[in-house]
């Protein structure tokens, strides 16, 4: 029985989602993707992959979770052989959501690579869900996300507070918009996959509130941007727009009963034992709290 190979399919799909990503990525034919997939359920007797949704079934998530977690030992065990070699030195991939990302952790991440520069760090922006995927799929270490974890091998460490706060441009100032106001204004956000768009989309729903136009940008800075000049409105971070609410050129829209919090939160596979610059950086993370961005 081909194990090793057919694992290795199964876990390229689950990494990438699809069974041509899972082609590329191992740089086989899809047919022999599929065909090694097939293979394993036949030999497990059940369904790992519902092939009309390309979504796993039960089976196949709880394979999923035991296989990746035996990866992370594997990659674990490698990344403590090498710092017995080479102390002090390493890699280390940390994947970020968008709002952390941009206005928490480049200066966490510059000063720790100022403090070991034998270290090769690759730092990432990603949508949340992103951040759980390059987690679970162990090509980043550890991750810190605003959103919701909803995966059994990952272990989420709450970091800091976060409040997120609904700006407009400064014609804004003073005025309490109705709901119908609301609801008929542009409202800019990231693409799905979001934190800050699904929390804010939930706290709208719970509200009754159902904008009619929406618009989606890639990056925060385009939507303060856009804000800015007019077209729209948007829930923000308070940290990400604490500058320009300092300066008045956006505004806190006030409206009842909205009050809306969250926790950014550190992740990484659950009971996975981290390398040496992986610890050092959350122990830079953790000295965040509970002073620096304490809301």
């Amino acid at each position: 029985m081909e194990l090793g190979a057919r694992l290795r399919a199964f876990l390229a799909f689950v990494r990438r989602g699809s069974f041509s990503a899972a082609a590329d990525e191992l740089r086989i034919s899809q047919p022999a993707v599929s065909k090694h997939i097939g293979d394993m359920e036949r030999t497990l007797g059940v369904k790992l992959i519902d092939r009309r949704s390309r979504a796993l079934t039960p089976a196949g998530e709880f394979l999923a979770t035991h296989v990746l977690r035996a990866e992370a030992l594997l990659r674990q065990a490698a990344h403590g052989l090498a710092s017995l070699r080479e102390p002090m030195s390493g890699a280390l991939t940390v994947v970020a959501s968008g709002t952390p990302g941009t206005y928490v952790l480049p200066e966490i991440v510059a000063g720790f690579q100022a403090q070991h520069p034998g270290v090769r760090v690759h730092f990432e922006l990603a949508t949340s869900a992103e951040v759980i995927k390059a987690v679970r799929s162990h090509r980043a270490e550890i991750g810190v996300t605003g959103g919701f974890v909803a995966a059994p091998e990952i272990e989420a460490e709450p970091l800091i507070e976060d409040e997120i706060v609904i700006v407009g441009p400064p014609g804004f100032s003073g005025r309490r918009p109705s709901r119908d106001e609301l609801e008929a204004m542009t409202w800019i956000s990231r693409e799905e996959g979001s934190a800050t768009r699904v929390i804010a989309d939930n706290a709208l729903a719970d509200l009754g509130i159902v904008p009619r136009r929406r618009l989606a940008l890639p990056a925060w800075e385009a939507i303060k941007a856009a804000v800015r000049h007019g077209h729209g409105i948007a829930a923000f971070s308070r940290l990400a727009v604490g500058e320009e609410l300092a300066n008045g050129t956006l505004v806190i829209i006030p409206f009842m009963p909205w009050k809306v919090r969250r926790a950014f939160s550190i992740v990484r596979i659950r009971d996975a034992t981290l390398s040496w610059p992986a610890q050092e950086l959350i122990k830079a993370l953790r000295a965040l709290r509970p002073s620096s961005y304490e809301l």
